[in-house]
């Protein structure tokens, strides 16, 4: 079966995001000036003004910041779905650093503020994988 939500598009500030996901690794820009995470990729760091970005390794581990359970039916290819949830986790690399994704392997009743949580990759076509949280594991 086809998958039918909504994919990603690429360009050039965040294809080495999408392109890192493809191998397994969240890789987030940096600012070789002063050495901050940058997310969503952007032109310039936001701390410094440095133009000097780049994509960089990161352990994938945090903690969620904040989350919703959506109920609402957005776009095709969510009907088996509704509620899911989708976290804002905060990376431990950095206070700040915060990435967006769904939350897999969880019932809603363990989610909480807080919880620890690494990123996992789910291959959804042959050439978009997307990166979801579940609970770290110990």
């Amino acid at each position: 079966m086809a998958y039918r939500k909504p994919l990603p598009v690429a360009d050039e500030r965040s294809a080495a995001y999408w392109d890192g996901a493809r191998h397994r690794q969240l890789m987030i820009q940096r600012c070789s000036a002063c050495g901050r995470w940058i997310h969503y990729p952007k032109a310039t760091c936001p701390a410094c003004g440095g133009t000097e970005l780049r994509p960089m390794p990161v352990s994938g581990r945090g903690v969620v910041y904040t989350f919703t359970v959506s109920h609402y039916l957005g776009a095709p290819g969510f009907e088996d779905e509704v509620p899911y949830v989708v976290v804002l986790v905060e990376l431990e690399e950095q206070e700040g650093l915060r990435v967006v994704g769904n939350l897999r392997d969880c019932s809603r009743e363990q989610l909480h503020v807080g919880m620890p949580v690494e990123v996992l990759f789910e291959d959804v076509t042959p050439e978009v994988t997307l990166p979801q949280f579940r609970p770290r594991r110990a």
